[in-house]
């Protein structure tokens, strides 16, 4: 009777075993990697900017003063980017409507008073390091004539850190 327990505890084991040689079994290696950047820089003016030209008479648009629009960063030492602007509708390259018929506007840079491609021409700007202006001053364009009324007109300012 003893051997006939063993006989049957030999043979279980022997079912167990190849049961487990039966068994498929696969492996896979996982890699983890990646590569870290200095942080991009940080915009410390506000994200909702407002060029507001207050009440003005349509004969002196053209005359009108420009309004400050401020944008500043700061930014790690050798820090790169691109920034663009974008109008919701473009009458040219560097006017946009102002959202009433025969009046636009047009962005220019504080820095140095050149006209903003408002179409999303990016400007590369390299080798930037803690504050950073990038200023800008919106100026309105009578392209015709002009009636009296509201206007309001928006544009998207987009800055890629490289």
């Amino acid at each position: 009777m003893n051997m006939n327990k063993q006989l049957i505890a030999l043979s279980l084991l022997g079912l167990f075993a190849s049961n487990t040689a039966l068994a498929a079994s696969d492996s896979s290696t996982l890699t983890v990697k990646g590569t870290l950047t200095r942080p991009p820089c940080t915009l410390t003016s506000n994200k909702v900017l407002t060029a507001d030209f207050g009440s003005l008479r349509y004969d002196q648009v053209d005359t009108a003063a420009q309004i400050d629009v401020p944008v500043t960063l700061t930014c790690p030492a050798n820090s790169v980017l691109n920034i663009s602007v974008t109008a919701s509708s473009a009458l040219s390259d560097t006017v946009a409507s102002a959202g009433r018929a025969n009046l636009g506007y047009s962005l220019l840079w504080k820095s140095d008073n050149s006209l903003i491609n408002i179409k999303g021409t990016k400007r590369n700007l390299s080798n930037l390091n803690g504050t950073v202006d990038l200023s800008m001053k919106a100026k309105l364009v009578a392209q015709g004539a002009l009636s009296e009324g509201d206007f309001s007109a928006s544009a998207i300012i987009n800055i890629d850190y490289l």
